[in-house]
Formats: structure tokens, C-alpha cells, sequence
């Protein structure tokens, strides 16, 4: 039985109150001073749980305090007294109400010293009659005994032989730690029992065991089977008499004993056997197999029949098979079905919920959809299921019709899985955010959660978990709570206890609620050691509610500790108004020289609800480098420090400032930092208020220059601006650079940081800018600019004209010069926007503000166009329909050797003179092209022509016309050709016999202009073929101007002997006597 003792902490039975001692600690809004601390010497139990009753009392339990041998365990009621109850005599007298069970504890021994004397008063207790507690004790567990019957047939594939067989050992792992025992039979067309009924000492062995079970193969015997398992519930199988019996058969397919199934399962019936059947596969789609199932199982069906697709969604069924098993194990009557009820608390039932549902346990048997916060309590079977995805989760949807005969849908997280060990589900707790009475978010913790920086974890939403300091092994998690709404923002925030840290001395962590979820870094962390010396487990337990004892209107938190319950009081939160203003509120710029310093008063003003300290550092200038104002020469710093209470304090500060033109539009940026300390309030006992942490310490003040814009000082300027462009057109790869010339004129009132913007395309490239100085009071300009990015964005020059004032009547002239890159590819025309800005507040109706315009761009492009060298062939005169074979050689040859471009060729080939064709060929066609219309000659008169001048070409022959398109990449080329036979017949008609004709063709080129420019000096190129005619030699000419010519020859040799005497000499000789002759001849021997 569980004896409850209530006792008074105050003065009572040892127990003592102590007041607390200060100590100066820099937190947030809970103080981690002790305001009540109460104990019980020797009790080192006292403080492991505490409850907040009301404004002035508590319940402290102490589970470990042993009265007898019989009694163990007392809860107290400790009073918070206020501080001037002092030697009251707790109890001197009692009395209780017989209607209301309420009883009244007085102490009326209070001194209270007065001018004259001392009195004594006295206070009184209510102390609630509800305190009792009655439970049911629940029962002992029972014992489970389970047996596997896996079908080892033919059909179930080796694969998924061994899936079973895992599925097998994960539900013995889930029930080992409880009074379970458990046997594994195989059926096919034979028997075996593998291991009859065992506890699980060893999980290992046991894991070994199973996973040598070799698969029989074989027809299906179910009804054999099961008879022959049922002989296995006795004691010579290692079964237990007062054993719950639970029978699960696994199986892929029809049995082949149908006929004997039924008196099988009347056996185990009458055994008392549980039975629960699982089919897998499709065989089961077929109602004549499932409603073997049905026989098989234990009514209700659908309670005990499992119907899978395939093998690997058996662990989808796992956990509601453990859960209906131990159900099973609690429940031992008829009427467990109208008793499955979620268990709240522990043991409330028979058999152990932690034990025998140690794996939903560990897993959270509590789900929360952050929709419409609906709780989802997994405790029975499903009788349908389905996988949904939500944010990335996997979610088991499983319906129960039969759920307390209403039915009832449950939605489980797969892949959820705590680590192993970490206690996962220790303590819960519901928060709500808003306070509007409804739960927002639950939290789990997990106190035993280990990773490489820490020890513990709770969770909310099941996916965001909260940390704690690292490098502790702290148990972080250990305890839980929401007790209220602790910094005054109108939301909730959580407590959570790590009782390990710091050697065991502990600490608590507050975590800051929010719109829709808990902040996940910590606002503030209270370790043991600061509150108290000597404390151990500091924050073990905490009370989920946050009440006022102290009667300042804030929530307290009670800590548990070991043999201790502390209270702490949570601090007034502050809001400070800080507010500096200037004397004079501008600088004035009506001295244009700098050289004095003007002077200036800045005063600053705290303002607060609480006293406080608050010391300040002012900086003047403080984002200068070199400061224009001080408050003693080369000093712009200056701390202070006032005393707040509940009137506005303030303060003032005269400082000097260096005001310069060019500085008219950059205001002082002065820095206040401030540094709180909470006084001490009485009516608060003492207690300092804090300030928020995420209130600014640091805030900068600005002290502007005033402008001179007439009586409404209201400056309105009329500015206009216009640009134009250096040349007509942009000519990529023949330009270098482009000028924009801007004109930028202020006719109204003063413009100050005035700004010309000018945008311009990829592909130029901001090199400088030359200012025009034509007049002495002309502006200036100073530009930076920011090229584009081919698709992406613009490149951009901005240029302050004339910073920081653009006066009245002012004016600037300014070129912009841009680089042209000579590869870039612009759109037949660019445009250019600019715009004029400035910092005034209204512009003149008049102003020009925005312009645009546009200007061609042209590519500079080069090509070259060449033809073979000149061609020779001859003809004959007086010979017609001769043909000379032209050769294959290219007429044109064109040569891209710059960027990339379309163009057009035209080849012009004279091909008839008169009504002779020059060519073989009527047909004459060029590869590549497209033959247009013939030209026809500009002459008439060709013969007229042609003897003056022998050259054939279009202006006396019909020409055909090739057009050839084509698109030249850079250092491409394309050649074209002609190849034909040229006739000679057109020769005889001019009657010439004999002359040298040039056969000219022509090659020109045609391209964009609007889009190209070609920087060369010829677009065309002429081809020659040279044609020469020749008479035909007459023979007989020749032959008689031979003869002639030789007798001629003759005769004048003839003519010559004769003058000569030749013949004169030889007649002589004729006639001279032989013996001369002979005296002759011997002379000359």
C-alpha cells in the first residue's frame, strides 16, 4: 500500500526554512539567488518531485523515505510563509471543517515590535481535504508463452526465408526482458521443431540459433502442423501451466490439408491458445485462401489476422503485433475486447507495460500532428493500412474499425527510431504556446541521449530537438515543464533540467516560446552551484506550474533537488527609453568656411518604470575615421552615469563641430552605449530588475546639416540632363573607344547629392572621364562604374555631380569614355538609359529626369576574295564547233578572316556571244549556288566592240548569274568552281582569224551594311581566261613559194659559176694532151 504522509514544512517534524543568501550572478529574468529553500536533514529523497498547489504552498515528494518496514515513500505540503512570519508557532492550534474536509493550521506567536511595545499576531493555513490518494494496485505481470510456426514450403523464395526468420527475432527481442518464453517450429510437407519453449538469457545465442534454421522446401501442411505444435503446450515442452498461450503462424500460400485445418484449430482452441495468422503474398488476394486465415486465427479476426503484399512489409506489422500480443498478455477474460484503453501511468493492467512493450514504448506511443493537435494513441491492431509522405516523413496510416466499437484511425512516423539507450519517452510534456487552453506541442525528452558534445535531448515535433550547454554529461532532459509565461511576451516557455551537470550539482536551462514553436537556443542556463552551495541534482524535478508566492504579480519556479526544493523568483523585465536630441537641431551651413568650430549641445534622456543604473558612453562622429566634432580638442568619447528612477532623467553635453561644405550631405553619426544594472526595488523585496537581452545597447543618433531652401526650407531643384554620343555609329573592330558626352544643369532651388546614373550594354568597358570646364562656377563630376554581364544585368556609371551641393544655375559638361571590345556581339542598335537623382525630397514639374536613347552598332568585318591565276586556251580560226576543255578551277575563293557573318557571292560567267554559246554546257551551274536570271549585254554592237578591245565580258555577252549564301565562320573558306568545255564557236562570228581574247567572269560579294562595315578597298574580284585564235598555214603555198624560191636559187648559183669562168675552165681541160697530163701527175708524186 502506498502510505501518504502530509506534513507542514515550515516548522515541523525537522523541517526548515531558510532565507536566502544573495549572490551576483549575470542571467536573464529568473533570479538564481534562493528565495525559499526547504529540506530535510537525513531525507536525501526530499525534492524528487515537486508540484505548485497554489500561491503558498506546494507538494514535495520524497519516494525514498523508509518510516517502517511497511512504509516507504511521503509527500509534503510546504507552506511558503511570508518573510515576516518568524517564531509563529506553526500548530499551536487546528481545527477542521466537517463539510468541507479543509483544515485550518494556525502559528499566533508572530512579534511585531512596535514604538511602545511588542505584540504578537498570528496567521492561519487552509490545508485542502483532496489530498488523499486511492489507486488500484495493479496486478502482477503474467506469463507469456509464444510460439512461431514458419512455413518452409516450396514457394517461399530462400530470400525471403531469411526475411522471416529476422522479423521472428525482432518480435523475441521486443518481449525478452519480459516473463516470455518462446519456441520455433518450420511445417511443409513435414514437421520439426527447432527449440522448444525457452526464456531468452541470451539474445545472441538465440539470434544464432534461428538464423541456422535450414529451409525443408516442400508442399504446405498447415493442419498437420498446428496439430502437432499444439502437443508442444505441455510441460515436457518447456511450457508453463499458468502461461498465457500464444500461437503465430507465418505462411505464403493455401494449405494442402485444407479439409483437416478446421479440427486442428479446434484443438488449440480448446487448449486456450492464442492464435495469430499472418499471410503473405498475393495468394491471399483470393477469399477461398484468406478465409483460411480466418480458421487459423483467434476471434476477433480482425484483431489476429495480418495480411501483408510481400516479406519486406513485415516490420510494417511489427509493432502492432507486439502490441496486440500484449494486449493478449493482460487481459485473461472474455471481455478484453472492450477494455484496450491506453495505459496512463505504469503497470495499470497486469502484465508490465514497460517490459513487454519496451519497443512502442522506446519509440513514443504517443504521436501529435502539428495541424489540429490531435493525440494518436497506437494500441490496437489495424485492419487497414496505407504509407503516406508529409515534410519529407513517411507516415503509417492504420485503421482500427472495431476500436471501442466506434473505430479509429492511428498514424505512425516511420524511421523515427531513438537511438538504443537513450531512455527516449522518460518524461513528456504538453506545452501551450499562447495560453489559449489548448496543447501546441509535446515534448519528449530523451535525458540518456549521448553524441560527441553532450548527454541528453529533448524533442518537440519529433524532429527538433533542444540542446543544452556542450561538453556536459548532464542527463539534459531529465526533467520537463512549461510552467508559464516567464519573460512577458505572451507565450510559454519550457524548462528543462540536467541534474548531472557540473559533477553532478546540476543546472536547468530555460528555452523562450514562441509563435508556433519553442526557440532552440537557450535564453538562459542556472547551474546549482550559483544558486546554492552544496546542492546536488540540482533541477531532478520541476513543478509544471509557475505561481506567485512572492506577491509581486511574477511567477515563481520551484526546483527539485537532492534532499532540497528551491524557489526562485522570476525578475521585473524593463524597457528603457532612451532618446538624444540636439541644440541646435541642425548644423548650419551658412559658414562656408571651416576653420572655426561651430558649437552644439547634445543632451540624452533615459526614461523607465523601475530604478536602475545606467552608465553611458557617448562617441561623436563615431563611423569617421577622422572625427569633425569633439568634446575637448582630439577627444570625441565621453562616458557618464545617471540614476533612474520612475521620472525621466536627463542630461546635457556641449561639444564642438568642424563643419566643412563638402560634408553638407554626410550627417554625424553619434554612438550611445548604455550598460543597465537593476536597482534593488523594496516593494519587491529587494529583487533587480533586469533588461531584455535583445534590447540594442548600442544605438547611433544623427545630427544632420541644415539646407538653405528659402522660407518653406523645403529645397525643390529642376534638374535636366541629356546625353549624346561621339560618333553616329558604334563600329566594333574599327573603334577603340566611344565618348558620352552629358549635360547635367540645375535651374530651381539648391540639389544636394545629386547623382547621374548612365546604363549602358555589355561589351564596353568604363576606361575614364574628362570633365569641361568652360565656365568658372561649372560643376564637376566623379564617376565609378560597374560593367555588365552578358544576359544578367547592365553595366552601370554613377557620377556625383558636383557633391554634395549642386547650386542653383549650376551646370556640368562631362565625357564618358567607354573601351569597345572588338570580339563583342551587340543587337543592330544598344540603347542607353540614364537618369538624375538627387537627395531633395520634391523635384520641379520641369525637371528632366530620365532619358534613353539609342545609337547602330556596325561590325567591322574582313574578307578576302581571290581567283585563280589567268587560264590559257587556243583555237583555231576557220574551224567551227571546236571545244577546249576549261579546267576545274576555282573562280572564287572567299576568306572570312574576322568574326563570324552571313554574305552573299555573285559570280557572273559570260556564256553566249550573239547567238553562239561560249559554253558546251547551256547548263552551266556553280556547287553552292543558285543560278539566277540571265543578264543580257549593254552593247549591242559586240563585233564593233570586240575589235577595239578584245575583252569578252558582260557588257557584250549574256551572262548567267550564280547567287551563292553563305555563313563563314572566322578563318573559314569556301571556294567556287566552274568546269566546262568552251566552244569556239563564238570566235568565228566576230571574223577575226587571228587574236588573243580575254574571257572575263566576275565575283562580287553582297552583305548587310546596316550591320556590317568592311573596312577593305574592293568588294570584287575578276577571273581571266585567256583565249587566243590562230590562222590555219596553207601546204600549197608553201610548197610552190618552195620551188619557186629554190630554182630561183639555182639559177642565180648557176649565174654566178658561169660569170666565175667555172665552165670556161673545164672545157679547156678537156682538151689538153694525155701525156700532160700524166707529167702532171707525177710531179705531184
Amino acid at each position: 500500500m502506498l502510505f501518504v504522509c502530509v506534513c507542514v514544512c515550515a516548522c515541523y517534524n525537522g523541517l526548515h526554512f531558510h532565507h536566502p543568501a544573495f549572490h551576483s550572478v549575470l542571467t536573464f529574468n529568473i533570479d538564481p539567488v534562493t528565495w525559499k529553500y526547504f529540506t530535510r536533514k537525513n531525507d536525501v529523497g526530499f525534492g524528487y518531485r515537486v508540484i505548485q498547489r497554489d500561491t503558498s504552498s506546494f507538494l514535495v515528494s520524497d519516494p525514498l523515505v523508509q518510516y517502517s518496514h511497511n512504509t516507504r515513500g511521503q509527500v509534503y505540503i510546504c507552506l511558503t510563509l511570508p518573510s515576516e512570519a518568524v517564531n509563529m508557532s506553526l500548530g499551536l492550534s487546528m481545527t477542521k471543517d466537517t463539510q468541507s474536509s479543509n483544515s485550518v493550521v494556525c502559528g499566533p506567536t508572530i512579534p511585531k515590535d512596535c514604538k511602545v511595545l511588542t505584540t504578537l499576531s498570528g496567521m492561519c493555513f487552509i490545508m485542502s481535504g483532496s489530498d488523499a490518494v486511492s489507486t488500484p494496485i495493479p496486478s502482477c505481470p503474467l506469463e507469456i508463452d509464444i510460439a512461431f510456426l514458419i512455413d518452409g514450403s516450396e514457394s517461399v523464395e530462400d530470400v525471403d526465408f531469411v526475411k522471416m526468420k529476422t522479423f521472428v527475432i525482432t518480435i523475441i527481442q521486443s518481449f525478452s526482458n519480459c516473463s516470455s518464453q518462446f519456441a520455433i517450429a518450420q511445417f511443409s510437407t513435414g514437421f520439426e521443431i527447432h527449440s522448444k519453449f525457452e526464456a531468452v538469457n541470451d539474445i545472441d545465442s538465440w539470434r544464432k540459433r534461428i538464423e541456422e534454421i535450414k529451409q525443408q522446401k516442400g508442399w504446405t501442411y498447415s493442419a498437420k502442423a498446428i496439430n502437432k505444435l499444439v502437443y508442444l503446450f505441455v510441460t515436457e515442452g518447456g511450457a508453463r501451466q499458468s502461461a498465457v498461450k500464444i500461437l503465430i503462424v507465418i505462411t505464403d500460400g493455401r494449405s494442402n490439408d485444407e479439409p483437416h485445418l478446421r479440427g486442428a484449430v479446434e484443438k488449440a482452441e480448446k487448449k486456450n491458445i492464442i492464435r495469430f495468422a499472418i499471410g503473405i503474398g498475393e495468394a491471399f488476394d483470393d477469399a477461398r485462401t484468406k478465409q483460411q486465415l480466418h480458421v487459423i486465427a483467434s476471434a476477433p479476426v480482425a484483431e489476429h489476422v495480418f495480411n501483408v503484399t510481400d516479406f519486406d512489409a513485415l516490420d510494417s506489422i511489427r509493432e502492432q503485433l507486439e502490441e496486440n500480443i500484449a494486449i493478449e498478455g493482460k487481459f485473461t477474460n472474455k471481455s478484453k475486447e472492450h477494455n484496450k484503453a491506453v495505459d496512463e501511468g505504469n503497470n495499470e493492467n497486469g502484465i508490465d507495460s514497460q517490459c513487454c512493450m519496451s519497443h512502442v514504448v522506446t519509440d513514443g506511443s504517443v504521436r501529435v500532428s502539428n495541424d489540429d493537435c490531435i493525440i494518436y494513441f497506437l494500441n490496437a491492431s489495424g485492419y487497414s493500412m496505407t504509407i503516406a509522405t508529409r515534410s519529407k516523413k513517411k507516415l503509417v496510416i492504420l485503421g482500427a474499425p472495431r476500436y471501442r466499437h466506434k473505430g479509429q484511425v492511428r498514424i505512425s512516423i516511420i524511421g523515427n527510431n531513438p537511438q538504443i539507450g537513450s531512455y527516449f519517452g522518460s518524461e513528456v510534456c504538453v506545452v501551450d504556446l499562447n495560453c489559449d487552453l489548448k496543447t501546441d506541442l509535446l515534448l519528449i525528452s530523451a535525458p540518456s541521449y549521448v553524441d560527441s558534445h553532450s548527454e541528453g535531448r529533448p524533442y518537440f515535433t519529433f524532429s527538433v530537438a533542444l540542446v543544452g550547454m556542450a561538453g556536459h554529461r548532464g542527463r539534459f532532459g531529465s526533467s520537463l515543464a512549461s510552467p508559464a509565461d516567464l519573460n512577458g511576451d505572451g507565450f510559454n516557455d519550457v524548462l528543462i533540467g540536467a541534474p548531472l551537470e557540473e559533477d553532478r550539482q546540476g543546472s536547468i536551462y530555460i528555452f523562450n516560446g514562441g509563435v508556433d514553436q519553442i526557440s532552440p537556443t537557450y535564453s538562459q542556463r542556472i547551474a546549482g552551484s550559483s544558486v546554492r552551495s552544496g546542492l546536488q541534482f540540482f533541477g531532478q524535478a520541476l513543478s509544471q506550474s509557475s505561481l506567485d508566492h512572492s506577491g509581486d504579480s511574477l511567477p515563481d519556479i520551484a526546483v527539485g533537488s537532492k534532499g532540497a526544493v528551491l524557489l526562485l523568483r522570476s525578475r521585473p523585465i524593463v524597457f528603457v527609453d532612451v532618446k538624444v536630441t540636439y541644440s541646435p537641431s541642425k548644423i548650419s551651413t551658412s559658414q562656408t568656411n571651416c576653420t572655426k568650430p561651430l558649437e552644439n549641445t547634445l543632451t540624452v534622456c533615459f526614461n523607465m518604470n523601475l530604478a536602475a543604473n545606467i552608465s553611458y558612453t557617448l562617441k561623436l562622429d563615431a563611423k569617421r575615421y577622422n572625427h569633425r566634432a569633439y568634446f575637448l580638442p582630439k577627444n570625441h568619447v565621453l562616458s557618464d552615469a545617471v540614476n533612474v528612477t520612475l521620472e525621466e532623467v536627463c542630461k546635457d553635453h556641449p561639444f564642438f563641430i568642424e563643419a566643412c561644405v563638402e560634408d553638407y550631405l554626410n550627417p554625424l553619426l553619434n554612438e550611445l552605449m548604455i550598460t543597465f544594472e537593476g536597482l534593488p526595488s523594496q516593494s519587491l523585496e529587494n529583487l533587480q530588475p533586469v533588461l531584455l537581452p535583445w534590447i540594442k545597447n548600442t544605438t547611433l543618433w544623427m545630427l544632420d546639416y541644415e539646407m538653405n531652401c528659402g522660407s518653406d526650407n523645403l529645397c525643390v531643384d529642376n534638374l535636366k540632363m541629356d546625353f549624346s554620343f561621339g560618333s553616329a555609329n558604334i563600329e566594333v573592330g574599327i573603334m577603340q573607344e566611344i565618348n558620352v558626352t552629358v549635360f547635367v544643369e540645375n535651374k530651381g532651388e539648391n540639389s544636394y547629392n545629386t547623382h547621374f546614373t548612365l546604363n549602358y550594354p555589355f561589351g564596353l568597358s568604363y576606361r575614364r572621364i574628362i570633365n569641361h570646364f568652360f565656365l568658372f562656377e561649372q560643376g564637376r563630376a566623379n564617376c565609378h562604374s560597374i560593367d555588365g554581364m552578358r544576359g544578367i544585368v547592365l553595366g552601370e556609371t554613377i557620377c556625383q555631380v558636383n557633391k554634395p551641393l549642386f547650386a542653383r544655375n549650376a551646370s556640368a559638361v562631362f565625357d564618358i569614355i567607354y573601351s569597345i571590345n572588338k570580339e563583342s556581339h551587340f543587337d543592330q542598335k544598344v540603347t542607353f538609359s540614364a537618369s538624375v537623382t538627387s537627395g531633395n525630397t520634391n523635384h520641379s514639374e520641369n525637371s528632366e529626369l530620365l532619358k534613353m536613347r539609342n545609337i547602330s552598332v556596325k561590325h567591322a568585318i574582313y574578307f578576302a576574295l581571290h581567283t585563280d591565276s589567268s587560264i590559257y586556251i587556243n583555237f583555231t580560226s576557220g574551224k567551227n564547233n571546236l571545244e577546249k576543255t576549261f579546267p576545274s578551277v576555282y573562280v572564287s575563293k572567299v576568306k572570312n578572316e574576322f568574326r563570324e557573318l552571313n554574305l552573299t557571292v555573285f559570280i557572273r560567267v559570260p556564256v553566249k556571244l550573239g547567238a553562239e554559246n561560249i559554253w558546251t554546257n547551256k547548263n552551266l551551274q556553280i556547287p553552292d549556288c543558285f543560278r539566277e536570271r540571265d543578264e543580257q549585254p549593254t552593247s549591242t554592237n559586240f563585233l564593233k566592240v570586240l575589235k577595239k578591245k578584245n575583252v569578252l565580258n558582260c557588257s557584250v555577252a549574256v551572262c548567267a548569274v550564280f547567287r551563292c549564301e553563305v555563313n563563314l565562320m572566322r578563318n573559314e573558306r569556301k571556294f567556287y568552281n566552274i568546269s566546262s568545255n568552251v566552244s569556239s564557236g563564238w570566235i568565228e562570228q566576230i571574223g577575226i582569224r587571228s587574236a588573243s581574247f580575254q574571257l572575263v567572269s566576275t565575283a562580287s560579294l553582297d552583305y548587310d551594311e546596316d550591320k556590317y562595315i568592311y573596312f577593305s578597298d574592293s568588294l570584287s574580284s575578276v577571273p581571266v581566261c585567256e583565249v587566243e585564235v590562230f590562222e590555219e598555214p596553207s601546204i600549197l603555198k608553201e610548197v610552190t613559194g618552195g620551188v619557186i624560191g629554190g630554182l630561183l636559187i639555182i639559177s642565180l648559183i648557176t649565174a654566178a659559176l658561169y660569170k666565175s669562168g667555172f665552165f670556161k675552165r673545164k672545157a679547156k681541160q678537156q682538151r689538153k694532151d694525155p701525156s700532160q697530163e700524166a707529167d702532171e701527175v707525177e710531179n705531184l708524186n
